[in-house]
């Protein structure tokens, strides 16, 4: 095979033949405006790409003073002379900015300037090289506007919720103090304490009772809920046997389910399960979760809680045999306000905050709580707690 040996082009050119091709380089080259300035400012050499950028030919723009690319408001404070007196000093400087083309019209320029001298030292001009970045300006200031607006949205929206939040909890406050007024006193009715009452009477003012008391329910729940969304609950963690509470929450429920003709299976260690928690916020917590299991399970169906420890968690499972949860409800489940539409959901009721308290609360708890269901399937609740918190 025949070797093709390129010598180098330096030895192939004298030096006015480098001058020339070196020359011959700058000049063709578009994308970038290549020229030199002397020692003055005043434009020495242009090229092509020059040309190109700015709109002046050569022969207009030699020998005129490279603050004519500058905008009149920097040529007024004199920043042009300041970016030579940089360069001179440095030695090279870039900087972004406006320029203006021949036409008036502007463009964004990464420019950068380098001092030349000769062997002594001595200052004997500039070369300036600039770049038209107008386009990726154009996108970093339409990129820039809607950050910002975004932020704006965003604080609005802040100072919405923490509105909300604020209203929720002091009309909570206000609504619960009457709401229990009224509970009393209906209680006193029924009672007896105002006198005996006809059955048509008793079965409205009972029917007011509940309702009163649904009504405390709901209010209760925004105010636990806006409580949470404040960052204003504070767990109180003391050691408790996870097992017991569990124990005492279903003994508590037993008649919800025998009046719902349901099976009530129960799966509880022999020995002690400890666990740091907050008493009367887990206790709540598994009071929500085991009542949900009751009302959207079908009467005659089956409810199993059972308590399991691992060497990583401890578990508190709830299953039941009821209407199930399709997968597009799962994103949903744990929302502020969310319910689920299903066969039972009707006369269920609720104001959908229950779950969304409750895996709040478990978070705050270092834990979690997970779901497996399927429609018509029933559903598998898991309330976990670290181990880290767990001993015993």
């Amino acid at each position: 095979m025949k070797q093709i040996i390129t010598a180098p082009l330096s030895n192939s050119l004298n030096s006015l033949e480098q001058i020339e091709f070196y020359k011959l380089l700058v000049n063709s080259i578009q994308d970038y405006a290549i020229f030199l300035l002397d020692i003055n400012g005043n434009v020495a050499s242009w090229n092509l790409g020059a040309q190109k950028l700015k709109g002046y030919t050569s022969d207009e723009i030699i020998g005129k003073h490279f603050s004519i690319f500058y905008p009149e408001a920097d040529r007024k404070s004199g920043k042009p002379q300041h970016k030579l007196e940089l360069c001179n000093q440095y030695g090279r400087i870039e900087a972004e900015g406006w320029r203006v083309r021949k036409d008036g019209s502007r463009f964004w320029a990464n420019a950068v300037i380098t001092a030349l001298r000769d062997p002594q030292g001595q200052l004997i001009g500039y070369a300036k090289i600039t770049r038209d970045l107008t386009e990726r300006k154009r996108h970093e200031d339409a990129l820039s506007h809607v950050n910002e607006q975004l932020r704006k949205q965003s604080k609005t929206l802040t100072e919405m919720n923490k509105s909300k939040d604020e209203f929720i909890s002091l009309a909570s406050h206000q609504l619960r103090t009457p709401a229990t007024g009224v509970k009393q006193f209906l209680g006193l009715v029924l009672g007896g304490y105002a006198g005996p009452l006809q059955d048509k009477q008793l079965a409205y003012i009972q029917r007011a009772y509940e309702s009163n008391d649904r009504q405390i329910e709901l209010v209760n729940d925004l105010l636990r809920v806006a409580q949470v969304d404040a960052g204003k609950v504070v767990l109180h963690l003391e050691s408790h046997d996870v097992g017991a509470l569990v124990s005492d929450v279903v003994d508590e429920q037993k008649d919800v389910f025998t009046k719902r003709r349901q099976q009530l299976i129960r799966h509880i260690p022999g020995k002690p399960v400890k666990t740091q928690v907050d008493l009367m916020r887990f206790r709540m917590v598994l009071e929500n979760i085991v009542d949900n299991a009751s009302k959207y399970t079908p009467e005659g169906g089956t409810v199993t809680v059972s308590v399991s420890a691992t060497k990583d968690y401890i578990a508190v499972v709830v299953a039941d045999t009821g209407v199930g949860i399709d997968e597009i409800s799962f994103t949903k489940l744990f929302n502020k306000f969310s319910r689920i539409p299903n066969e039972l959901s009707e006369s269920v009721g609720g104001s959908g905050l229950g779950l969304y308290w409750a895996y709040k609360i478990m978070r705050l708890h270092g834990g979690d709580i997970q779901v497996e269901s399927a429609p018509g399937q029933g559903s598998v609740f898991s309330v976990l707690l670290p181990k880290e918190t767990a001993h015993g």
